[in-house]
């Protein structure tokens, strides 16, 4: 049980069963208490309870969207502006515009667009969709690497690391240097 669930519980003992206890064991001395104030009051500190306990549910669902994204992105700066996005026009594009255009960005790229649109727009379709297409790749940082680079870390990878690699970058940059390595090794 972590920290969180005891100390609701124990405010619940505390706040409800406590007095409830007590007025139970009280209820046939005391005969001019008001039940329906009682019953409102006691709804209203339920609700107050479960107004405190709704904002930590949304807090620990993100924090587990974040778990899930934040291996899988590149560590980028989100633009101050549209201008620094790989996407041109980006203010006035749709959410539909925006999802077409997503194809074909390397994970640098998808992590600009996801950056800024969390800071600007936030529209939920549109960060749900760049989620999607953060994948983890064999060779961290690949986006940033040189022909040359890229071509002397190949001999480390595994076939399914390799045939990875070699659909990103046909998808991606498409570098036709690359691609002919990473298919004499695939062979």
């Amino acid at each position: 049980m972590d920290t969180m669930e005891k100390v609701k519980n124990r405010a619940l003992e505390i706040g409800v069963y406590l007095p409830l206890g007590a007025y139970s064991k009280i209820k046939e001395s005391v005969t001019d208490i008001d039940a329906e104030g009682l019953k409102k009051r006691y709804q209203d500190f339920v609700d107050r309870g479960e107004n405190r306990v709704r904002p930590n549910k949304i807090r620990k669902r993100v924090g587990a969207v974040a778990a899930q994204v934040a291996p899988k992105m590149p560590r980028v700066a989100a633009p101050a502006d549209a201008k620094g996005l790989p996407i041109s026009g980006y203010e006035q594009l749709t959410v539909g515009e925006i999802r077409a255009r997503l194809n074909g960005l390397t994970q640098t790229d998808l992590a600009k667009v996801y950056k800024y649109e969390r800071a600007n727009q936030n529209r939920s379709t549109v960060l749900e969709t760049i989620e999607s297409k953060f994948i983890e790749l064999p060779m961290p940082t690949y986006d940033a690497l040189t022909v040359d680079e890229i071509g002397a870390r190949l001999d480390g990878l595994t076939e399914k690391e390799l045939s990875a690699l070699r659909r990103y970058e046909a998808d991606t940059k498409a570098r036709a240097t690359i691609l002919e390595r990473m298919d004499a090794k695939l062979a």
